[in-house]
């Protein structure tokens, strides 16, 4: 069982990560091929507007969408006892598995190279990282909107 002050800090976290999320374009989603021709399937991009929740389980604590869908395995359940950049990195990265498991969408992308963005711990502070070959930070968790950039949306047709 977390405590209080365990479940703060992860709900802090997740507001930072919420940050990122809403500020992101809604883009065509790249990663899940339409079966059968069937788009209905095909998430419309990253719902912006839905709020991330966490919710408790036997398990322990996970990061889930709005209708309370969670991805259990991967990274597993959020770790207690976590502080700081630790916590941030801990909820983004369940935040990732869960759009990628259940919504099949790669969030966030580099706004430079089009690869994943990942979250890191550098020097006490939670940042996405790109995922290509230069490993370039891109900005702060909960400051993606701001880094300067806008985020590559994907040509039509692909």
């Amino acid at each position: 069982m977390m405590s209080s002050s365990e479940l703060s800090g992860l709900r802090a976290a997740l507001r930072l990560v919420q940050r990122d999320l809403d500020g992101y374009p809604r883009v065509e989603s790249r990663d899940q091929p339409a079966e059968d021709g069937d788009d209905a399937r095909r998430p419309a991009g990253v719902p912006g507007a839905a709020r991330l929740q966490l919710v408790g389980t036997e398990q322990g604590v996970f990061v889930a969408l709005p209708d309370g869908q969670f991805w259990p395995a991967g990274a597993g359940p959020l770790p207690g006892g976590t502080q700081g950049a630790a916590t941030v990195v801990a909820v983004a990265t369940r935040v990732q598995e869960c759009l990628a498991e259940i919504l099949w969408h790669s969030w966030p992308r580099c706004p430079d190279h089009d690869a994943a963005l990942r979250p890191e711990d550098c020097a006490d502070d939670a940042v996405w990282s790109c995922d290509d070959d230069t490993g370039h930070q891109v900005a702060p968790i909960g400051r993606l909107a701001q880094s300067g950039s806008s985020p590559l949306v994907a040509p039509s047709g692909t």
